[in-house]
Order: C-alpha cells, then structure tokens, then sequence
C-alpha cells in the first residue's frame, strides 16, 4: 500500500471538507432545474430509509354524500391512499492526486492551489452528471441513475411501472401524467400556437387551485415561448440581479409560474411541474459528502471520494404534464 503523505492528506482532506458546502451551492446553483426546484423547496433531505416513500392522495372521499333528516350517511373508509416506493440512486467522483503531482507542488501554497483545481473540475462534472440524470428515462447507466423527468412524466405514461405502480394496469389511470403531443391534439407548436398549447396543458394538469408551478423547456420550444411572450408586458421576464436564489432568466406566466430554460431538457419537450409532490430527495449524509484519503494498493496516489445518494420522486403523476413532437 502506498504509504501517506500525512501533511499533504491533511491539507487536502481539510479543504476539500470545507468546500463540501459550496460544492453543493455551486453544483445546485448551475443546474437550472435543480436551482428552480430548490427554490421551490422541492430538493428534500432524507434521514434513510429501504427506499424513498411516497404517500399518495388520489381520487375522492367516498363518504361525502346529500342527506335528509335521519338518513344514514356512509361511513366505510375510502381506499384512495396508497404508497408508492422510489429507490435511493448513487453516484460518486474522486479527487485524485498522483505521488508524482504530490511532490511536485510541494509547499502548503501550490498544495493548495493543486486541490483546488481538481476540487473544481470534479465539481463541474457532478454538475453536468447530475444536471443531465434529472431528465433521464431511468434506464441509463443500466439502470443505477436518477429516474428524471422522462421516466416519472413520460411521453406515453400509459405504460411502465413508476415508484412501484404500474401505470398500465386497469385502476392505475390515476398514477398516469398528462400529455401534449402535438400530433394528437392537432396542433403543431410555434410562436403563435404555444400559449394556447400551454393553457391546455395547465387546465389538464389542474386540480383546483392546485397546478403547475413550474414549466421547463428544451431549446426550441423555449425559442417559441420567448417569441410569443416578448412583445407581451404581462409576462414579466425577471434577471439575475432580482433573482436571489435562482440566478438563471425567467419569464413568469399564469399565476406566477416560473419558466425557463434548461440545455439538459430535450429541444422539443417542455414539462409542466408541480413541485408541491415532484421531489429531488438526498440523503442528508451523502450529500456531495467527503470521504477520508484512500491510498490505492498498487497505485501511488491519493483519492479522495466525493458521493451522492438521491432520487427524484413524486406524490401525484396526475398532476405533472409534458409537451412534445
């Protein structure tokens, strides 16, 4: 085993540990719809678990009913309640130093810089991973990446088993999301016909006063809403500087919805969001978290891993659409 460099370990391993903190604000901060949803309170921390559960609330009270006088009224419980069950999803990255780069940057100045620019370029690739796993179908990577957007609010939801639910099963229709295709409902999308586009959508998405408050388009359905929408004072485009939390451009549209832009969204999709019940839930100790120095049996280095241990989930599918070709 390679024998430690204990003065080198301590450096790295200190401030790696320090900027675990800003990793994670960074890493949330340059994916637009991770900013977004943590903006929305929708990035949870989880204690553990066997999986990430879900309770759902679906159809109605079968109890409500019209009486005169001394009528009986139903009182047999309604089973309109169930649990749908996501699994924790991992993926790591390491800072690896060489012996060799070790001791070429010897000096606590150049060990520093040294661990600051691989602490750097792992935080760029966790960033452009995860920013990407958020939209994935759930079968990339065999399977071992997040569940994204494309597999809990997917273009044909009539199929495919989601948190444990098959969506194709008589009685499972209410575990299905909503869908625009332009194909089906006879309208192809543009500048001119995205808005009504989008009113239909949000009316099928709706539930009352509950409804999207998200909306998250690929580039060129984003190019159609900025077309529409920029000659129109109504829809409010908000920057940076009025922005603290997100520091990513928006638009606002019906009752406040933010809408923006994401490069991981696919160029002809948009997704309507409903972030009271669409969730990134991580595990609060594997959060971009720091391991300690690992020294390679047959390697001098010393590799430092960084984890996380997360998943998308969601508590109401009905209420969740998509746009596409």
């Amino acid at each position: 085993m390679t024998q430690p460099n204990s003065s080198f370990d301590e450096i790295a391993s200190s401030t790696i540990s320090k900027y675990s903190k800003t990793m994670r604000d960074n890493v949330s901060a340059n994916i637009p719809l991770y900013a977004f949803m943590k903006d929305a309170n929708a990035i949870i921390e989880e204690d553990g678990g066997v999986y990430l559960l879900e309770n759902l609330d679906f159809g109605e009270n079968g109890t409500f009913t019209w009486f005169n006088g001394f009528e009986e009224v139903p009182i047999t419980p309604s089973e309109n309640a169930t649990t749908a069950n996501f699994d924790w999803k991992e993926c790591a990255g390491a800072a690896v130093f060489s012996a060799r780069q070790i001791a070429q940057n010897s000096g606590i100045s150049k060990q520093h810089d040294l661990v600051k620019l691989k602490t750097k370029n792992l935080e760029r690739t966790i960033t452009n991973n995860v920013g990407a796993a958020m939209f994935y179908a759930g079968t990339e990577f065999s399977g071992k990446s997040f569940g994204g957007l494309q597999y809990i609010i997917a273009d044909d939801p009539t199929t495919g088993i989601v948190g444990g639910i098959n969506r194709a099963t008589t009685g499972n229709e209410f575990w299905r999301n909503q869908v625009f295709d332009e194909g089906v409902d006879s309208i192809t999308l543009s500048a001119t016909t995205i808005l009504d586009a989008m009113e239909l959508l949000y009316c099928r998405c709706s539930r009352g006063v509950d409804a999207p408050k998200l909306w998250c388009y690929g580039s060129t359905y984003w190019r159609f809403f900025a077309g529409a929408v920029n000659a129109q004072s109504r829809y409010i485009r908000e920057s940076s500087v009025e922005t603290a939390k997100t520091s990513f451009p928006y638009y606002v549209f019906k009752n406040g919805t933010k809408v923006f832009y994401d490069p991981n969204c696919g160029a002809t999709h948009g997704y309507a969001l409903n972030t009271e019940y669409l969730k990134l839930k991580v595990h609060k100790d594997r959060n971009m978290t720091p391991d300690k120095p690992r020294y390679p049996s047959n390697q001098r280095a010393t590799v430092i891993p960084i984890d996380m241990m997360a998943n998308m989930t969601c508590g109401y599918c009905a209420g969740q659409g998509v746009m596409h070709a």
